[in-house]
């Protein structure tokens, strides 16, 4: 089992996104929840406004307008 914390490093998050996204790892709907969430949160916090971050299939956009998105491509 996969313990999502604090303490893992954005990308370290996004790698997790990815393995979801891929299959690779199973998450219940609390841990799918509160994963997304911490990456909305990271991309507020460490994102600048207009830039993005890739990793995988995993994309971390945060809008010139200040909303931050998860998207799995």
């Amino acid at each position: 089992m996969v313990e999502i914390n604090p303490n893992l490093t954005t990308t370290e998050l996004m790698k997790l996104a990815a393995d979801f996204h891929h299959k690779r790892l199973e998450l219940s709907p609390l841990e799918k929840d509160l994963l997304i969430t911490m990456l909305k949160e990271r991309g507020r916090n460490e994102l600048e406004y207009g830039e993005e971050l890739e990793v995988d299939t995993v994309r971390l956009i945060r809008r010139v307008t200040g909303a931050v998105g998860v998207y799995f491509t």
